[in-house]
């Protein structure tokens, strides 16, 4: 049997991202999962701002905001029957757009059209998921894992025993890759405080501005989301201490008859029930994020509750943050060890996260938070922007003075662009080797290859980092030179480096690198991460050799 593609199974946003990312970097993959149909669903439909800058790097940022919509804003009502609203407020209030952060608002996109918009852009590399097809077992071997296959064609069952280089699970809560590999599922299952939710047209009397609630969440809570898609779809949640789960669950009859229970409103008609499930919460998480050449991903590593919008997202950056890794691994130009970066960057995040969406669901279900925005805002840290990797052991920074490593979730992230932080966007750069024309570093980041950043510095510290450079592995750095004037930029700048962009606002050197006056280098990673800030050669070959094998 010969060595074929990677193996991704499971094709939600966790897999479809990393499959992406592999294309992107010229590695082949396959990507299957064993539904016969691709899912229908609002779920997991918020979209939060530092998954939009992932969105930006693998180039389907445009496709998935020409489709989502803004977050509605929240509207509670009175007792049943009642069509006042009590409270109406924004769950994440707007924010004005910043330089360093242009994407500052979350947005709500269901997760089927989600997927599709994915799916589309793999296909662009000839890649498309194989539905109908589970993973039944696979063993681990020193040079690839033997899995075993079951397609269903609709007619009958059909084995196939193939080797993969690497296997990687992205296959939801129950995944069959994690109880296989034996990793430990820590956390707890919140008996009793089950979410019965999905989606239901409404024929008339409802508007589609708001996020319609009634009812108490400590109690009977009934919800009715615009999916802002047409055709009037809503994406409903029951929940409550005191609901029938299992009943509720049976169709669409007993879901309409609970929720005119819950809010009294029989002017709003029913039509056609899409989906619906029975959802308990589970807060648990895995202790590491892979054994040997298996990994796991997104809700395969990590269950957790709505709450805060976290869950999907964080699987996003989980697949993005293994994606440019695993593809230097596998073509031989990084040394297997990187891989372990995978489990120490993101354990401490999931762990944050859990701890974030957790307390956020437990706020949500107390008596009387239903007319409170204080238990249902969705903004600040949730927003993701502050995620950083500032203690990971691969990344260099000769500009830090902390002794104590910093929270997962960190606000300073947002903007501070140290090494482990989000790489912030600067704008208004005039790309002076390519007809002065206008660009931004957002325009210039790739899920393929580090930017290396060289702000100020002299002719022959320019010539040595070029040096140092061309040195790396082909076709996995871009070097950029950025300067606050024209005046001494000469042909043999535009010869060393991929770019020379002026700054005459000083706006990547505001937001990078100050005092302007001094050579700087700043590193971003593929997955658009700051990975070292340092101030010569040494300092860039020393952040290179802990991520090439020959550097």
């Amino acid at each position: 049997m010969s060595i074929e593609p990677i193996l991704i199974v499971g094709a939600g946003p966790a897999g479809l991202v990393l499959a992406l990312s592999l294309l992107q970097n010229g590695v082949a993959i396959r990507i299957i999962d064993k539904a016969k149909t691709h899912r229908l669903g609002e779920r997991g439909a918020g979209i939060m701002p530092r998954t939009l800058e992932v969105y930006n790097i693998l180039g389907t940022l445009a496709d998935v905001c020409n489709k989502a919509n803004p977050l509605p804003f929240f509207r509670v009502y009175g007792p049943p029957g009642g069509t006042e609203a009590l409270n109406t407020f924004p769950m994440s209030p707007y924010m004005e757009p910043t330089g360093p952060c242009p994407y500052k608002n979350p947005v709500v996109l269901g997760q089927h059209h989600h997927e599709a918009i994915l799916r589309a852009h793999l296909e662009k590399y000839g890649c498309h998921v194989e539905i109908a097809t589970e993973l039944h077992s696979f063993e681990q071997h020193e040079s690839h894992v033997t899995a075993h296959l079951v397609h269903d064609n609709g007619e009958k069952q059909v084995t196939e025993t193939a080797n993969f280089p690497w296997l990687i699970g992205a296959d939801g809560a129950r995944s069959i890759v994690r109880k296989q590999l034996g990793l430990s599922f820590l956390g707890e299952t919140r008996t009793g405080e089950n979410i019965v939710l999905g989606d239901i047209y409404v024929k008339e009397g409802l508007d589609s501005e708001f996020w319609h609630n009634w009812g108490d969440a400590s109690s009977k809570m009934a919800s009715l989301r615009p999916t802002g898609q047409g055709d009037n779809i809503f994406a409903f949640l029951i929940f409550g201490k005191e609901i029938d789960y299992d009943k509720v669950a049976t169709g669409r009859e007993d879901v309409v008859k609970t929720f005119y229970e819950i809010s009294g409103r029989k002017d709003i008609i029913f039509g056609d029930l899409i989906w619906i499930s029975n959802y308990r919460p589970n807060m648990r998480m895995v202790d590491k994020f892979h054994e040997g050449r298996v990994f796991v991903a997104g809700d395969a590593a990590h269950c957790h509750t709505p709450a805060g919008g976290q869950g999907m997202n964080s699987s996003v950056q989980d697949s993005f943050n293994l994606g440019w890794k695993l593809a230097l691994v596998h073509k031989g130009l990084a040394p297997p060890s990187l891989l372990d970066s995978y489990d120490t960057e993101r354990l401490p995040v999931i762990a944050e996260m859990l701890n974030k969406s957790t307390l956020l669901f437990k706020q949500t279900i107390k008596p009387g938070a239903t007319l409170s925005d204080s238990g249902w805002r969705r903004d600040g840290d949730l927003q993701q922007l502050g995620v950083n990797y500032r203690s990971s052991p691969i990344v260099v920074d000769e500009e830090a003075s902390e002794s104590v490593a910093p929270a997962a979730y960190n606000s300073g992230s947002e903007t501070e662009a140290r090494a482990g932080d989000r790489a912030p966007e600067a704008a208004d750069l005039v790309d002076i080797t390519n007809e002065d024309k206008t660009t931004s570093l957002f325009k210039i980041f790739g899920a393929s290859y580090h930017t290396i950043l060289i702000f100020s510095g002299t002719v022959e510290e320019h010539a040595a980092l070029a040096e140092a450079s061309k040195k790396l592995p082909k076709d996995t750095v871009r070097s950029i030179l950025i300067t606050s004037t024209a005046d001494g930029v000469t042909t043999q700048h535009k010869d060393l480096f991929s770019q020379v962009l002026l700054d005459p606002q000083h706006i990547a050197f505001s937001t990078y690198w100050t005092p302007s006056d001094s050579l700087g280098v700043v590193v971003v990673r593929p997955d658009g991460v700051i990975g070292a800030r340092v101030r010569d050669v040494s300092g860039l070959q020393k952040y290179f050799s802990g991520i090439f094998l020959e550097a």
